[in-house]
Parts: structure tokens; sequence; C-alpha cells
């Protein structure tokens, strides 16, 4: 069996990026319907905008992101042309449904920190490869389910646990 048996290509979705712009962008406009006076709206507003900026760049950093799934549950994230990352786990508590799914990663990064890493993917930022109708979303919700969540305890790492 291969050390990696499951590759999944990820990208930024035009539609999560498409609802958090407008959810912003109704707020900015609900701030202005009220009857704040400016110096408590033009804070709020600046807040908002900060916030649409982080949307965008968190929807931004995933562009090139792939997943590499080992068959033992650990799993590394890589950047496309650049350096392998080290492999990681995912901690309990990872919630799966049947479109999003939210985890908690943990590894040991190359100066000997633990390193964590919250993630939220949806079926629209995995890029599917010649499968088509979401074949590779299936394969990573089936790897969490039943390689992930369910590998091994004694494989985590004592900087997993802590």
């Amino acid at each position: 069996m291969p050390p990696h048996p499951l590759t999944v290509r990820l990208r930024p979705s035009p539609i999560l990026l498409a609802v958090v712009l407008a959810a912003h962008l109704v707020g900015a406009v609900a701030l202005f319907l009220m009857s704040l006076p400016l110096k408590a709206t033009i804070p709020l507003v600046l807040l908002l905008l900060v916030s649409a900026v982080q949307s965008v760049r968190a929807q931004a950093r995933k562009r090139g992101l792939s997943l590499v799934l080992a068959a033992d549950g650990a799993l590394r994230i890589c950047r496309e042309g650049g350096d392998d990352g080290a492999w990681g786990r995912v901690l309990p508590g990872a919630v799966l449904f049947p479109a999003v799914s939210w985890l908690s990663l943990a590894w040991t990064a190359r100066g000997g920190r633990p390193e964590r890493m919250r993630l939220m993917l949806i079926a629209s930022e995995v890029i599917e490869e010649n499968c088509g109708g979401n074949a590779q979303w299936r394969r990573l919700r089936t790897w969490l389910r039943y390689r992930a969540l369910d590998s091994d305890p004694e494989a985590f790492s004592p900087v997993d646990v802590a």
C-alpha cells in the first residue's frame, strides 16, 4: 500500500466567498440604516471591513493547498510546488456533515514546536480530479471517519494531546 493513498487538492470556494461577503455587506447596510451616531457607525463599519478582508484572505490561503492522507490516519498539508510539511493528525472532536467539515489539526513543526490549525472545509473547496460528482469529497469524509478519527490514539505524539 502506498504511504499516502489519497491527495485532496483544495481551492477557494466562490460560493462561500460570495455568502461571506454578502453577509458583511448586509451588516454594513444595516449599520447605516440604524440611527447610530457617526462616531459609533464608522468604527463598526471598519470592523466589518477588516472582517471581510480576513475572510477573503482565509479563502485565498486555500489556493494551491493539498491534503495528503495516509492509511494510518496521519495527514500532511502541502503547497503546490512548495516544501512538504510535517505529518500531523486530526485531533478528536472533528465535526462531519454532508457538505461541511470542521477539523483541528496538530503536528510538530521543523523547529520542534507544536503547531495547531483549525480548518473548515466545504465540498466546493475540493478540486475534483477525473472522478466527478464530489468523489474526492466523499473520499475525504470517508478517510476522516474511518482512518483519522478512528486511528490508534498511541499514534498521537505528546504534542498532539497537549
